[in-house]
């Protein structure tokens, strides 16, 4: 079923009116409930969006319960600390409960950004300048911290999805990793296969985001064919989105999309396909990417 994020047309900016036409109009089939949703907005969104004939399937877990206070953020799924995990958790089995009375039978998880030496931004100007060398320079310097780190970010992010899937399994919802775009996020492309194998048979599958897999391509992470038919496999949803750079986040059709990636993965029946993009996106570039996505998924036979 393909879905608008809610981000195309953040809630605190509009109201949930906006959102709701936007998607309606285009055809989308519902609304996934991304970061931009508080906890405390559900008991006024969801019957808001059941009322317009949508449904809302899938959601981002953790969510903060309200607007979080300037300098705040939310505790992450991948933290060092074992209380901050904690809190996560706590957050996301929160979340989860409201979901699931809203109909939500996917849950995408959030691990929160990683903290390295370099910032993304002068990575980012070194790309802008053409001046990017994953041998050499602040890339360089990135990509041997994040390297440091990997072992204590792989053992934090399976800490979390053990404890969620059981509360999930339980609750007949499926836990989508996400697949990190570059090192300031996490689990990697062969960090979350290594969780989808440990949690192989649970609830737990990959998300399918060409814009995340272009952007990090671009950067020079090594991404080769066999690693990116492998996320394809397993895949159990998709984020359909386009890369500008090393951005990735892009409505479909507004940015690139390295063709050398396959065109749709084969996903289970009922997964969602999530149009996702910026919140300056119009109603008609919405309606417009829908259709596309759409079309790109009716073509295949879905899985049973």
């Amino acid at each position: 079923m393909v879905i608008c994020a809610s981000d195309l047309r953040p809630l605190h900016a509009g109201g949930i009116d906006p959102l709701v036409r936007a998607a309606g109009d285009a055809g989308a089939t519902g609304i996934h409930l991304a970061g931009g949703v508080f906890l405390g907005d559900f008991e006024a969104v969801i019957p808001a969006v059941l009322r317009a004939g949508l449904l809302a399937p899938s959601m981002a877990l953790p969510l903060a319960p309200r607007k979080l206070a300037a300098g705040k953020r939310l505790p992450a799924l991948a933290a060092a600390a074992t209380d901050e995990r904690g809190a996560a958790i706590a957050l996301a089995t929160e979340g989860l409960e409201a979901g699931v009375a809203a109909g939500v039978r996917f849950a995408w998880l959030d691990f929160g950004p990683v903290s390295l030496p370099v910032a993304r931004g002068e990575v980012a100007a070194s790309f802008a300048r053409r001046e990017l060398d994953a041998d050499a320079g602040d890339l360089a310097l990135a990509l041997a911290a994040r390297k440091a780190f990997a072992e204590r970010l792989a053992d934090a992010c399976r800490w979390s999805v053990e404890r969620l899937v059981r509360i999930a399994e339980a609750r007949s919802v499926t836990l989508v990793l996400p697949v990190g775009a570059s090192p300031w996020e996490a689990p990697s492309a062969r960090e979350a296969l290594a969780l989808h194998e440990a949690f192989r048979g649970a609830p737990v599958g990959l998300a399918w985001d060409p814009g995340r897999l272009t952007a990090a391509r671009a950067l020079g992470l090594r991404l080769p064919d066999a690693r990116v038919a492998a996320v394809a496999a397993a895949a159990v949803a998709a984020r359909e989105t386009d890369a500008v750079g090393l951005d990735a986040g892009y409505l479909p059709g507004l940015g690139e999309r390295d063709e050398a990636l396959p065109a749709r993965p084969e996903l289970p029946r009922n997964a969602p396909v999530v149009v996702a993009g910026r919140a300056d996106a119009t109603d008609a570039e919405i309606a417009r990417a829908v259709a596309s996505v759409t079309a790109r998924y009716e073509a295949q036979s879905p899985s049973p």
